[in-house]
């Protein structure tokens, strides 16, 4: 079985339990893939498009367009963001089925990265750390213009 194949049933099976799609106009959709792990966004998105268009645009185009988004995609999330494929994500794009180019276009993507606590804690340390450095510098401006002023008077 084609991995396109086992996308097709398992968007069939999905069809009527997690639909992720806001419709935006007249073959206009917002498609979200929830939270998944960056090295799913393929899958994820390919059938989440399969739920959601299959009953206005032919399969074989979802397959192929999506397809072509997921490259796309990849270099953005792996070379751009520098996303971990283990770092929890969600994608949000919005699609427009072209009838007359037969093709789907998408626009506006949203790539959402979602950080643990730790990685959280990690980052807020360092600033509390850079914050109290220049909290000593200025005390110590502070006092160096007060032993001036002093001295002046």
């Amino acid at each position: 079985m084609s991995e396109a194949q086992r996308d097709i049933e398992r968007a069939e099976e999905y069809e009527e339990t997690t639909p992720r799609t806001s419709v935006l106009g007249e073959n206009k959709f917002e498609l979200s893939t929830g939270l998944i792990i960056a090295a799913r966004y393929a899958d994820k998105l390919r059938r989440v498009a399969l739920v959601s268009l299959s009953k206005m645009v032919p399969k074989d185009i979802i397959i192929r367009d999506v397809s072509e988004f997921n490259k796309n995609l990849y270099d953005k999330i792996v070379n751009q963001m520098k996303i971990d494929k283990l770092d929890v994500i969600k994608l949000v794009v919005s699609v427009r089925y072209d009838k007359s180019q037969n093709k789907l276009i998408f626009e506006d993507t949203k790539i959402i990265r979602y950080y643990t606590e730790e990685e959280c804690k990690k980052q807020y340390e360092s600033v509390i750390q850079e914050n109290e450095k220049l909290k000593k510098e200025i005390d110590e401006i502070r006092k160096k213009l007060s032993d001036l002023l002093g001295s002046v008077q």
